[in-house]
């Protein structure tokens, strides 16, 4: 339905770690409804724009913004999802699944490349492991994601660096 963060770490080497699953959810072959709900909702030459507290469903996938544009397609009962192009959610962007939950200031998903962008203070929560950056960048064909920050180096102390935290939940110690 919809669904890069700036260059310092590619989490291609974490995703063994900490798989990413937003395949399913995105996938171009998911038949299930639609269910869009927001304050207003406006359509003008093929741009649906809804605003206000805007929450989309498909199956267990959920995104929240303050407004959404989905260009080339229509919202309501029966429209056709294979002819959006493009969807940008802005404003306290949210795409939660069962297994996890990715936080940012905006969201574009973009149908030619079959990725989604999400930037500004970007949060993506796995069970407890954690990624931050300032964008995040997930590829639906490849299942890549890359995740950067606004700083490289040691120089940038703390601030504007991709941060992960990985907790170890299975209880075992090495040994």
């Amino acid at each position: 339905m919809f669904s890069n963060l700036k260059s310092i770490l590619v989490i291609s080497t974490l995703s063994c770690m900490l798989p990413i699953t937003a395949q399913a959810q995105f996938s171009k072959n998911n038949d299930a409804p639609i269910q869009a709900d927001a304050d207003d909702v406006t359509n003008s030459a093929g741009v649906t724009i809804l605003s206000g507290q805007v929450d989309v469903r498909q199956g267990e996938t959920r995104i929240l913004s303050d407004v959404m544009r989905i260009h080339g397609g229509a919202a309501g009962v029966g429209s056709a999802t294979n002819n959006i192009s493009k969807i940008e959610a802005t404003g306290n962007f949210y795409y939660l699944t069962p297994d996890q939950e990715v936080r940012g200031n905006n969201g574009v998903y973009t149908k030619e490349s079959d990725s989604f962008t999400v930037t500004g203070d970007v949060i993506l929560l796995q069970g407890e492991n954690v990624v931050t950056g300032d964008t995040l960048i997930y590829n639906l064909t490849t299942q890549k994601a890359r995740v950067v920050g606004t700083c490289k180096g040691r120089r940038c102390g703390t601030k504007g660096r991709v941060k992960i935290l990985i907790k170890n939940t299975g209880g075992q110690s090495a040994t």
